[in-house]
């Protein structure tokens, strides 16, 4: 302690009504210790000084809890964060008989009536509208009131924020809304930017809606704030897309050809043999505008912002029927399911199906619909292809004796007097000799194809990993033979001859 002694501020009493003492008053004045105070920057203009407290608010401050005066300071601070017309989601922190209390934070409640949540529970977590606030503290409802739900209306047009309303009917133009007691109109064309099969599916539904237009008609839509939504999907799409994935869409348009599908803002076409492993006849009737599917991707062009998808079940797969179900060797029982010049193909299960070619048909000519007892001769797994043979034919196991001709697509590369060089779709590089090309007469490979030019034609064997190509019918091939052995006849000869002497011993 310090030894200083302690010195009244005050030291005499006197009298109230008693005169001054000289000397009382200097030594009073000579006992208060004098503070000098530095200069310092000039004060800030303040605000306003606010109206004071009266007694009563004094004294209740003054019996109150240092802790309880904080939490109310508290409170206040939160309570003037919040607004009329404020949407706020909270625990409930009490419950009682007529009223429920919502913890908004900061040691801050709100309440509201018990009736617009009669089964709640202390822990419970709900969303309400701040519809007044005071010094009693704040009310909310479940539902906006009168000038609050009009004010919120402006406010949302004003900032493009969306807000929530009930679907309440449905008339030939569209949907009446209510945000509250405020009634709202959305266009048919605006409630969504996919086709609703069912349209009184959304009535009694509560949505978000952007409201785009405010006065005596207030307008929304609710299509606006999708597209605004699968604009950010479509380019986190485009980054992660990848072949092999698979996604949820809704159909958005069937054609002959197959059908779109959206799998969030960005569309992708099936193609009608990608429907299903059996393949189907019109895709318009295989699925409906607005329906769910799953799909797996294909293909994914960026440059070209094209994707195809295929709704085939690799689970499904009749491939995988091969080695069980059905054996290479073995005879089985098929349907004719398409008819080509090249040959039939036989389908032997949904989805499976190999080519019996012309050349194995042994004079017969099927139609499409026929069934045919046919033996699998060949399997190309990396092709996915089928050999057959009728189950008459003799099988030597490892596919066919000799090559099995089959229609094949490419694109031209390359054009020489002597033939054409293709690049077939599947990969490998075909060789379309002169004396195979269909041309008619006096026109050269020149005039007929060119580079880029894509050719249909059929392959006739394959050796060195080139395919050799033939765009002529198949029965060229002994026109062919023909021609050779009588060119080799020729060149035997010593003398031209008649052309009877050029054409003994030929077999015809």
């Amino acid at each position: 302690m310090s030894d200083r002694p302690r010195v009244p501020r005050d030291p005499v009493r006197r009298p109230k009504d008693a005169p001054a003492d000289p000397t009382l008053e200097a030594a009073a004045v000579v006992a208060e210790p004098v503070v000098v105070q530095e200069p310092g920057p000039e004060p800030e203009p303040t605000a306003p000084p606010t109206p004071k407290l009266d007694t009563d608010d004094l004294l209740a401050l003054a019996d109150m809890d240092p802790s309880e005066l904080a939490a109310l300071m508290d409170g206040a601070v939160e309570r003037g964060t919040v607004e009329v017309g404020d949407k706020v989601t909270a625990i409930v922190s009490r419950v009682g008989h007529d009223t429920v209390f919502l913890d908004l934070g900061g040691k801050s409640e709100g309440q509201l009536e018990r009736g617009e949540f009669p089964d709640v529970v202390v822990g419970d977590t709900l969303t309400a509208y701040i519809v007044a606030k005071g010094e009693w503290g704040v009310h909310l409802s479940r539902q906006l009131q009168g000038d609050a739900a009009a004010e919120i209306v402006d406010e949302a047009h004003a900032s493009g924020l969306p807000l929530e309303g009930k679907v309440t009917s449905r008339n030939k133009g569209g949907y009446e809304v209510r945000i509250g007691p405020v009634r709202a109109f959305c266009p048919m064309s605006l409630i969504s930017r996919l086709p609703d099969m069912d349209p009184d599916a959304l009535v009694g539904q509560t949505l978000a809606f952007k409201v785009i237009e405010t006065g005596d008609k207030i307008v929304l839509s609710r299509r606006a704030l999708q597209e605004e939504e699968v604009a950010d999907q479509a380019k986190k799409i485009w980054l992660e897309i990848e072949p092999g994935k698979e996604y949820r869409g809704v159909v958005r348009n069937t054609a002959a050809f197959g059908f779109f599908v959206d799998i969030g803002g960005v569309d992708g076409l099936v193609p009608r043999r990608e429907i299903a492993w059996g393949g189907v006849e019109d895709p318009r009737t295989a699925v409906r505008v607005g329906q769910s599917v799953d799909v797996r991707v294909l293909d994914v062009d960026r440059e070209q912002r094209k994707l195809t998808f295929s709704c085939r079940n690799l689970d499904d797969d009749p491939w995988q029927k091969l080695g069980t179900e059905f054996m290479e060797g073995e005879v089985y029982s098929g349907t004719v399911v398409r008819i080509e010049t090249y040959g039939a193909f036989v389908e032997l299960d949904a989805g499976l199906s190999g080519l019996l070619h012309v050349s194995k048909l042994g004079g017969e000519t099927p139609q499409a619909g026929d069934q045919l007892s046919v033996r699998i001769l060949g399997v190309d797994n990396d092709r996915r292809r089928l050999d057959l043979g009728l189950s008459s034919s003799e099988y030597t196991g490892g596919g066919s004796a000799e090559p099995v001709s089959e229609a094949v697509v490419g694109v031209v590369t390359d054009v020489l007097q002597n033939g054409v060089v293709v690049k077939l779709d599947d990969g490998r590089v075909g060789w379309l000799d002169a004396r195979d090309a269909e041309l008619e007469p006096g026109t050269v490979l020149a005039q007929r194809y060119r580079r880029g030019k894509r050719v249909e034609a059929r392959s006739t064997g394959e050796r060195g990993g080139r395919v050799s190509l033939s765009t002529k019918a198949d029965d060229a091939s002994e026109d062919r033979s023909w021609r050779q052995a009588a060119r080799k006849q020729k060149k035997s000869d010593t003398g031209f001859g008649t052309m009877s002497d050029l054409l003994k011993g030929l077999k015809l």
